[in-house]
């Protein structure tokens, strides 16, 4: 019995939004480290929102959060302190812990398989 994936249309309304807010960061000449995170964050919410990820990987979402909001503590560190870098870090470190309770309980609640000797 496997453990339900999911829903990915909070998934997939995230990444629009994330690929709306990447092109205008391109569109309003914002730096660069920003657009980069942003773009990263867009394809990395896209592999995060397909399928396959869904079926396979149900971890992809703590690892997928966990990335990004390291990305967005370096880009603080180095400076790009924008309102919408921080409430992004903030967003993607609590949606990793989330994701990461969620993974553990799911975890628990599947029985361990049985070794056929």
């Amino acid at each position: 019995m496997g453990t339900t994936p999911p829903s990915r249309a909070p998934m997939l309304v995230g990444t629009l939004g994330l690929a709306g807010l990447t092109g205008w960061a391109i569109a309003t000449n914002g730096p660069l480290p920003l657009a980069v995170f942003l773009g990263t964050a867009t394809v990395v919410g896209a592999v995060g929102a397909s399928e396959v990820v869904a079926e396979v990987a149900s971890w992809y979402y703590v690892l997928q959060s966990a990335m990004l909001g390291l990305f967005g503590v370096g880009l603080l560190l180095l400076g790009y302190g924008s309102p919408l870098v921080v409430g992004l870090t903030a967003g993607f470190v609590c949606s990793g812990l989330l994701f990461a309770v969620r993974y553990r309980r799911s975890r628990a609640a599947t029985p361990p398989p049985e070794e056929n000797a």
